[in-house]
């Protein structure tokens, strides 16, 4: 496509009355503007412009051709302006994905909140359990609770916390089916596991005291799933004893619907991070987001500081 300052200095000299007055207003030297207005002449193989020692007139074909030159300038000095403005204040669209249930019981709580601080902010939240790629599917940020995927490499992750993973049932179930006094006697109750504990066609928790004594477990799990909200439910339905992030089913054991069982003992941390691209031109929506998340999401779900 040809230079389009052409068309930007052509709408000028048309707009200001001839070189000299367009030369003051944008800036540009009168002898450029000159040889460039000509040079779109030569290029489009008419004349735009009458010219005289004392005045300018547009041809027909000028005249015409202005006619789009201006929207097509007007139009771009709109895009810079959007772009001014999103810069000065939080404003406009920002891509944020998170898997569902982190969606459910980490960000319900404290997105209204974020909303209300910046009204010319709109948040487009993506729940799912599968991989997003930010840079392919164009999303902002990122919440997630697993390692950096293939190809994140260049990806900024900031540590949010860290949740370990405490057993629970429904209270049904254990005054069906007993309350293990012992990590030992897990081995007798109904278990529900997730296929990252899978190991050679068996479930492994390696589960730890609050004096460091480490125990490691291998079960036969009536329930694998690699979705948390299934194992929940599940969990309270009384179908077994669960091994799930603190924050994911603390509400539910102060409703009474779940039970910590062997309090004592807890399985290994999970690290939640923030994954986004390198800030560079990072537009303030996107950075207040990324603050706000900082500070509220773990305050306000029990995440451990990492």
């Amino acid at each position: 496509m040809d230079d389009l300052n052409d068309l930007y200095f052509f709408a000028a000299v048309v707009k200001h009355n001839g070189f000299t007055a367009a030369s003051r207003s944008i800036g540009v030297e009168k002898t450029r503007l000159s040889r460039r207005v000509a040079a779109l002449e030569r290029r489009v193989g008419v004349r735009l412009l009458q010219r005289s020692t004392r005045k300018l007139a547009l041809t027909e074909a000028g005249e015409r051709f202005y006619t789009r030159c201006a929207a097509i300038v007007e139009g771009a000095q709109v895009a810079y302006d959007s772009l001014v403005e999103l810069q000065k204040e939080p404003g406009g669209m920002v891509r944020l994905s998170c898997p569902v249930v982190m969606a459910q019981s980490y960000l319900a709580p404290i997105l209204p909140g974020y909303l209300s601080l910046h009204p010319k902010v709109s948040v487009f939240l993506e729940a799912t359990d599968r991989p997003v790629n930010l840079i392919e599917e164009r999303f902002d940020i990122a919440l997630r609770n697993y390692p950096q995927g293939e190809g994140e490499e260049s990806l900024v992750a900031r540590s949010l916390g860290t949740a370990r993973r405490i057993l629970v049932a429904s209270p049904a179930f254990l005054d069906r089916c007993g309350r293990p006094s012992q990590p030992v006697e897990l081995a007798s109750f109904h278990v529900m596991s997730q296929i990252a504990d899978q190991r050679e066609g068996s479930t492994q928790w390696a589960i730890t005291s609050t004096g460091g004594e480490v125990v490691r477990l291998r079960l036969n799990p009536r329930l694998v799933s690699s979705d948390l909200r299934v194992q929940f439910q599940a969990a309270i339905g009384g179908i077994g004893i669960a091994l799930m992030p603190e924050p994911l089913v603390a509400e539910a054991i102060r409703d009474g619907k779940l039970e910590h069982v062997l309090p004592l003992w807890s399985a290994s941390q999970q690290l939640i991070r923030l994954v986004y691209p390198p800030p560079r031109g990072m537009l303030p929506s996107v950075r207040s987001l990324i603050d706000y998340l900082m500070v509220h999401l773990p305050a306000n779900v029990g995440l451990d500081q990492a």
